[in-house]
């Protein structure tokens, strides 16, 4: 019981670090919450205007506008997870995380608080703008919010680790920004968040139509949509457990890779 006490206690200090530098990011944060701000309410509503009312029938009679923004959201939440395993490579260069290692603390242990940290950053980050969001769409159900701040989590701890995998691969700041700016790309443009499923499949190229479907984006943003517009259900080919079990195992796979990268790739306790 103390073991499991101390080893609780250890992983919320090491959590607590991510958590200090987000006190440090006030002027960036309110840039980001302004600007979101901005984009939620008019170029996503100009954008609405823009796209034909005809899409409604792909969304199950979901507003254009109200699906858009919760993909807008999803790649916000995408982005800033991505932002936090950026600073876990800072720290390798600036010789941070080879102090950690030089801490009395296991590295497993190590790699799941900062895991946990960055994510727990992340919801905070990105808090006020889910707040934005469901005000416009007129939420108001707790346990919907609730639920989407445990999902958020879970989507952010697996992009967090896959950055943190990527990291400890290629070993390099500048490499890193490449090769997770490549697939940043990728992964945004061939999923749900703009276009929702059913017009992907009317296109009928079908490794796009696969890549969507097999999308983790794809997954946070349809899960939030059927968790607010159950209408929306009707006409994706997952449902909302169906997602939610896909979420579960992205962050939880790529978890245990993490740990795996943090406990076997380093050698003497240090990266290079």
């Amino acid at each position: 019981m103390k073991n499991r006490v101390s080893m609780l206690r250890t992983l919320l200090v090491i959590a607590s670090w991510d958590l200090i530098k987000l006190k440090n990011q006030k002027v960036f944060i309110a840039m980001r919450w302004a600007w979101f701000t901005v984009q939620i309410l008019v170029f996503a509503r100009a954008i609405s205007y823009i796209v034909s009312h005809s899409v409604t029938q792909y969304t199950g009679g979901v507003d254009y506008y109200h699906f858009y923004i919760l993909g807008v959201y999803t790649t916000l939440l995408y982005s800033a997870s991505i932002a936090r395993g950026y600073m876990i490579a800072d720290e390798f260069d600036d010789g941070i995380v080879e102090y950690h290692l030089a801490l009395p603390v296991k590295r497993n242990i190590l790699a799941v608080g900062r895991v946990i940290g960055s994510s727990i950053s992340t919801i905070i980050f990105t808090f006020p703008m889910m707040i934005i969001v469901y005000m416009v769409l007129g939420v108001r159900d707790i346990l919907a919010i609730l639920v989407s701040l445990v999902s958020a989590l879970v989507f952010s701890m697996g992009v967090v680790s896959f950055v943190i995998m990527i990291v400890f691969t290629v070993k390099s700041t500048d490499l890193t920004d490449i090769i997770v700016g490549a697939i940043d790309a990728l992964l945004v443009r061939l999923s749900t968040v703009f276009y929702p499923l059913p017009v992907i499949m009317a296109t009928g190229i079908a490794p796009y139509y696969i890549a969507a479907l097999a999308n983790p984006i794809s997954h946070m943003a349809d899960f939030l949509r059927i968790l607010l517009f159950p209408e929306y259900y009707l006409v994706v080919q997952h449902g909302l457990w169906a997602s939610l079990v896909y979420l579960i195992g992205f962050s939880m796979g790529l978890l245990i890779l993490a740990i795996e990268y943090y406990e076997k790739k380093l050698e003497a306790g240090g990266w290079r």
